[in-house]
């Protein structure tokens, strides 16, 4: 039987499309969804780092490959050191490069009325399990993906249950009155240089000790007016301190994004 016909769609799961008009699907439902899939295929992890400020399951989910999956402890330690080869043989560095696997975080919805990354991950998650074709059989093969779905989900759950309390209302769509994070509110991403908050610690333990990734990208949502997406070549003025390649590649990312 094919991992087509075992994987329950998130559509199946949640009962709508994910993305849906009026419908937004609540924190535990998802950790419930990947929890499902980690059931039901052999190329996902899924992982509780621990309790979210007010003590929401924090995620932190891992899809590759069933071969990398089973050696992702060795994986994890080449990455580390390539990450940083100081006072390592030129040779050996060669050899760590030969085993290695290109590292991608992604995390979601930092801001919690920018719903559309964590309602998208289950989609993601999906796709990824559940295709067969050469594509996502390379991607799997040669990259350890890293994703939180969800990086403030009191939050999240915060903004469902006002969204539908309005709904059917005259009040439907208006903004919550107060801020979706009980100490940081829309400031969540400033914490990322202090760490006060548990989240933050959570992601940074993630992005400078235990994965160090190739690439991270943490997806937010436009405002209801203006330009629709953002994407590299980014605005000036750049740190000066970077390596130029940083910039370079970025360009080539935002050309693909666009050019898909």
């Amino acid at each position: 039987m094919s991992i087509m016909s075992k994987l329950i769609s998130p559509e199946e799961f949640f009962g709508f499309q994910m993305g849906s008009d009026r419908k937004i699907a609540r924190w535990e439902k998802v950790v419930e969804y990947f929890n499902l899939l980690q059931d039901q295929s052999g190329k996902i992890r899924v992982s509780d780092m621990g309790p979210s400020t007010e003590g929401e399951p924090f995620l932190e989910v891992v899809i590759s490959s069933p071969e990398n999956l089973a050696n992702l402890e060795s994986l994890r330690e080449i990455n580390l050191k390539i990450s940083d080869p100081r006072g390592l043989a030129e040779e050996e560095v060669k050899d760590l490069l030969s085993k290695a696997k290109a590292v991608v975080c992604q995390s979601m919805s930092l801001h919690a009325s920018e719903i559309g990354g964590t309602q998208m991950a289950p989609e993601l998650a999906y796709d990824l399990l559940s295709r067969e074709d050469e594509e996502t059989a390379r991607i799997l093969e040669n990259v350890i993906f890293v994703m939180v779905p969800c990086f403030n989900p009191d939050g999240l759950n915060m903004t469902v249950d006002w969204y539908n309390s309005t709904l059917g209302t005259e009040y439907e769509g208006v903004m919550m009155p107060w801020l979706y994070h009980k100490y940081a509110g829309h400031d969540n991403n400033r914490d990322a240089f202090q760490t006060n908050l548990q989240e933050s610690k959570y992601v940074a333990e993630i992005l400078f000790t235990k994965w160090i990734p190739q690439a991270y990208v943490d997806h937010h949502h436009m405002g209801s007016y203006g330009a629709r997406f953002y994407i590299p070549p980014y605005c000036e003025p750049f740190r000066p301190t970077a390596d130029p390649l940083v910039y370079r590649e970025h360009a080539w990312y935002g050309a693909h994004q666009a050019y898909m």
